[in-house]
């Protein structure tokens, strides 16, 4: 049995479509459904049950589908701890949401490296979803995160709690702030309901984004109000580019770092640990 076999059934059992596991993996449909059968027929049984809406797992595929994982997941441990990069005593792939990538990398990552200069170290910026299927698949070491899924075989650690405060164009007070002229901050569901309890009025703005980069580059074009990140408004704000607006609540969204519980006593992910801890 080859591995490239397991892969391509993972990737069938999430996609439920040959065309586009092709696509993804970047190759032709039919050395996906050769790489299928050849599985099928290693293990004497059918996997797929194929059909005009797609390919489903059948009972035996959903009993492997586990299985598969958990395989995937010890040959990418293996091959991160026997092919790291040379002069280097070891490696690790962490990993940041979208919305904090540009302060763990300015700030984290430089205290990191001068910390653990023999550590070689890959950055990713993920989405919180993405982020945790990485770390199940032991694809990530470490994980910096909003919204954690909490998992039997995860830690969840809380790290520290980033304050944001509203940010407008031009000096402006609390009672100035409207739904047109405001832009809510759909953060997470954490940010959402304090903002709820805080904020009510404000909450059913006319215009919502998810993440704070778009709605920064939306009040630079068009003015308004937004909650943003306070580390990353403060040079804006001391170049008085943008402005607090007087009277508006922080508001504290906790920020979590998530590894495999198997690495708890990786003595690699203990000391990216306790750096990320320090620098806090």
């Amino acid at each position: 049995m080859r591995l490239e076999w397991l892969h391509t059934f993972i990737d069938v059992s999430e996609t439920r479509n040959f065309n586009r596991t092709a696509e993804r993996l970047q190759i032709t449909q039919s050395t996906v459904s050769s790489r299928i059968r050849a599985l099928e027929e290693e293990l004497d049984i059918n996997l797929f049950i194929r059909g005009r809406g797609g390919a489903t797992l059948t009972p035996e595929g959903i009993r492997l589908l586990s299985y598969a994982k958990s395989i995937r997941m010890t040959w990418n441990l293996a091959l991160g701890e026997l092919k790291g990069p040379k002069n280097y005593r070891g490696s690790v792939k962490i990993a940041a949401q979208i919305s904090i990538w540009e302060q763990l990398v300015s700030e984290w990552l430089t205290g990191v490296r001068k910390a653990l200069p023999k550590i070689a170290i890959n950055m990713e910026a993920y989405y919180s979803n993405h982020m945790m299927e990485e770390l199940r698949l032991g694809n990530l070491d470490i994980g910096v995160l909003y919204a954690p899924e909490y998992q039997s075989n995860i830690e969840v650690e809380h790290l520290f709690n980033e304050k944001f405060v509203m940010i407008a164009t031009q000096p402006m007070k609390i009672s100035q702030v409207n739904q047109e002229n405001y832009i809510f901050l759909g953060l997470t569901n954490y940010f959402k309901e304090r903002h709820s309890e805080l904020l009510p009025h404000l909450q059913s703005a006319a215009v919502s984004m998810g993440l704070s980069v778009m709605s920064l580059e939306y009040l630079k074009a068009n003015g308004g109000a937004s909650y943003f990140s306070q580390r990353q408004a403060q040079k804006m704000i001391n170049k008085k580019e943008i402005f607090i607006v007087e009277g508006a609540p922080i508001i504290e969204q906790p920020v979590f770092v998530t590894y495999l519980s198997k690495h708890r006593h990786s003595l690699v992910v203990t000391e990216i640990l306790n750096v990320l801890r320090t620098l806090m």
